[in-house]
């Protein structure tokens, strides 16, 4: 088990995790855009599970995640979480029918290992599922405006053709993309449509 020292999602877990149920929309958007690539069957594990919303929202029982405080909540929603970092995940080879990482690559201190790794635990055939915040998008820019965050002053956003290459590196494949938090309505829940030409957030699709 490999513990993150002076994590800073542990002083914010909790309002971490408030900010979905006021930003309500936003997290469905991003929802509908991460089921649009889902499998209807298979074993699947999340990466970063956080607080274990989209997780529970998906039927996903297992998850990672660095921090005790965020896993201490995604374990009460019924997510079995194992305490440690995606560059160096502790599960046997192919052991995953798939995989989901929503929002953790700006967070990763190597995402080539992280690509690395996840595709070593998934089997083949099977398929990882990135969300992402596009570095270009209005959500990121707001992000990565915020220098004086804990959370956010070290955070690395990416393009999502940046992000394709790394995955490309690793051995995946058969790509596809769609996006969301086009319009950014507080109070509609947007529909995922294909590409990654407009959208703040962006689902990706990709086959080992």
């Amino acid at each position: 088990m490999e513990i993150v020292k002076n994590n800073p999602f542990n002083t914010v877990a909790k309002e971490y995790d408030q900010w979905f149920d006021s930003n309500e929309s936003i997290f469905f958007s991003e929802l509908e855009a991460v089921k649009y690539f889902m499998p209807k069957y298979g074993e699947g594990i999340e990466i970063g599970v956080g607080t274990g919303r989209f997780a529970s929202e998906l039927g996903i029982k297992q998850g990672v995640e660095p921090s005790e405080q965020m896993a201490e909540i995604a374990r009460e929603r019924g997510i079995e979480v194992k305490i440690g970092i995606a560059e160096n995940l502790e599960f046997a080879d192919e052991s995953f029918d798939f995989v989901i990482m929503v929002a953790v690559d700006p967070f990763v201190n190597d995402i080539q290992k992280t690509y690395h790794e996840i595709f070593r635990i998934i089997r083949k055939g099977g398929k990882l599922i990135v969300g992402t915040l596009h570095k270009d998008g209005e959500v990121a820019k707001k992000y990565m405006a915020m220098k004086d965050s804990e959370v956010y002053k070290s955070a690395k956003f990416h393009a999502v053709d940046e992000t394709i290459n790394q995955l490309k590196t690793s051995g995946f494949g058969g790509f596809r993309t769609c996006q969301t938090l086009i319009e950014m309505n507080q109070n509609k829940i947007e529909k995922p449509v294909p590409l990654h030409d407009k959208g703040s957030f962006v689902a990706i699709e990709a086959l080992k």
